[in-house]
Order: C-alpha cells, then structure tokens, then sequence
C-alpha cells in the first residue's frame, strides 16, 4: 500500500500520468491501474482527468495531504535507524544565501569535515523562497538565514547569532561633508565597537534625498531598509535593485547610491577610500541569523553535530528564538 501511496504522490507532484511513468521507470497503463486501484479502494477519484495539468479532486486533496503525513514519518524512521551506525556516511544537506554560503559556511564546512569526512556535504546557494522550498520538500536539511517569517509555525530556528545595519554612502556625496562626526571607521565596525550607546548614529533623515541601491523587493534587507527610512520620515528613493550584496557594494563604492548593508560584510572586502559608513538608530538594524529546520522532521545527528560546531544546541529549547535566547 505504501509504494501505491508513492505512485500515487508522484502523479500529483508531476501532475501528469506520463510524466510521473517515465520518472518512475514503470510504462503509463501499469501507474494508471495502479491509480485506479487507490481510486476504487476509496471509493472516489483522487484526480480530475479532465483538467490540463491534472489537478486533485476533494477527496484527492484529502488523500495526499494524508499521504504526505505518512511519507514524513517514514523519512524520519529512516533518519533515525541511518543515525545508529554514526557519522559514517550519509549527506548533510546545507543551504543559504549568497553571503552565508560565501563567508560563513566554507569555516564551518571544514571543521565539520574534518571530524567527519565519510559525510558529504551538499550545499545550496539560493534566495528565501527557494530555500524555504527546499526545506518544506526537505531537499535541504539545514538553512542558514535572517528573513525566514518568525510566525512561520512550519519552521523551526535555532539561533546563530545577531548582526547589525549600517549605512554604506559614496564618499563623494555632498551630504557627508556635514555628517563627518558620526563616521565609523573601520576598526569601529570590525571591533563592534560602533553598537556602544556613546557612538551617536546618523541622522536618517539627512539622507531623504539621497539615491539609494536596494536589494529586490521581497529581500529582508529590502523591507528592512524601507521601514527604516520610513520611521526617519520619508521614502527611499530607489534607483537600482540588485540581486547580492557585495555587486552592489562595488556599484556604491562607484558613486551611484547608499546602500544599508549588514556590518560584517565589511572583513570581507579591502579598505575602500570611496567608501563612508554611519551607524544606524532604529530597532530593524539589528536582526537575528538563524538556522532554520523543518518542524517536526527528525533532527539527525549530522545537523545535531554541525549546529554544535556552530555553537548551538539543537536539544536546547532556548536555542529557538521563539522559546528564548541561546545560551551563552
């Protein structure tokens, strides 16, 4: 019954017997019996045929969110049984947003490999939509990123740490030479030392006129930075979206915009003359790095064992942000 179940769930997702046929490797009259067998053992349709792509009937809706239940708990059986012979083999896969996979994965990608190198690592670069896909199908194990919907009761998060906004503005725009108090140097940033309450923030609101790069609509760092000059009293005037943070860094760097970016990002990059940064007052610049698993799904000990080496305990309610802080 359960492999029906699986022929059955494999229509669905192609929405196509013919489709379905060749991804199964068995011939499209012998998955249409098969169908038609889970069809009458219900004692109704679970497809409307008549539809182009095939959709699901009433009771076909209700048949796969079902199917869908038992295929999970299946998955997390085979986790677990996996998990008795060890981190000796198996894929952990890890997924996350151009800047996570490029500066803050490759660190503990390596350490994790070195205690455990018959484990292989697949990591996915991609945007939250895709990645809470990938999560929601579990093709990813593990998501490390900052704008997953905390009121999202399909995800759960497990804190990594906390990273600040700051204003990144060509140094050649004119409206720097009357805010030259409240530039922060590098070692400011790099230190952190800029988040102490005696290092005055900029006025947001003396950039209403200034041309701003963002990234796309729908990015947290979008939204984020929206709000903020909102809450300073007027719009962001946009006059370039882009898809990574550090393309648009260049482009600041050559004078076409400000730019809100995360402080981190400056380690990454050389000291840039044509670049200024300010300080940032407004409770949105501060934002939470999660990583963030499906809810309910068995946590194996690979994603156990690499989130330790991130400092986290996935065993620890006080890991998820929803339940508290991480422990110290």
């Amino acid at each position: 019954m359960l492999n029906e179940m699986k022929y059955v769930y494999e229509v669905y997702k192609e929405k196509s017997f013919s489709k379905a046929a060749k991804k199964l490797f068995i011939s499209q009259p012998a998955l249409s019996n098969m169908v038609r067998k889970a069809e009458k053992e219900m004692g109704a349709p679970i497809f409307d045929r008549s539809t182009i792509p095939l959709t699901v009937t009433k009771e076909g809706a209700y048949y796969i969110r079902t199917v869908e239940k038992i295929l999970f708990l299946e998955r997390n059986l085979e986790r677990y049984f996996q998990d008795i012979a060890g981190l000796q083999g198996g894929t952990l896969a890890l997924g996350g947003a151009s800047y996570f996979c490029s500066f803050v994965y490759p660190d503990l990608i390596a350490r994790f490999q070195t205690k455990y190198p018959q484990v292989t690592i697949d990591l996915t670069e991609g945007n939250t939509r895709e990645l809470k896909a990938g999560l929601e199908n579990e093709s990813l194990d593990l998501v490390l990123e900052t704008a997953m919907e905390k009121d999202d009761t399909s995800i759960k998060r497990y804190l990594f740490r906390k990273e600040n906004l700051i204003l990144a503005v060509p140094e050649s725009f004119p409206v720097n030479r009357k805010l030259q108090p409240y530039r922060l140097s590098r070692q400011e940033i790099l230190s952190k030392s800029f988040l102490k309450p005696e290092v005055e923030a900029v006025p947001l609101k003396d950039f209403k006129d200034v041309p701003f790069i963002t990234m796309k609509p729908g990015n947290d760092m979008y939204k984020r930075g929206a709000k903020m000059c909102r809450n300073s009293g007027f719009t962001m005037k946009t006059v370039m979206m882009v898809d990574q943070v550090l393309t648009s860094l260049n482009i600041v760097s050559n004078g076409v915009g400000a730019m809100f970016v995360r402080s981190d990002i400056v380690q990454w990059r050389p000291e840039d003359p044509r670049l200024v940064y300010y300080k940032i007052d407004d409770p949105l610049s501060e934002r939470e790095i999660t990583f963030s698993v499906k809810r309910g799904r068995y946590v194996t000990a690979a994603m156990r064992e690499f989130m330790r080496l991130a400092g986290i305990r996935s065993d620890d309610p006080d890991a998820d942000p929803a339940a508290g802080r991480q422990k110290e």
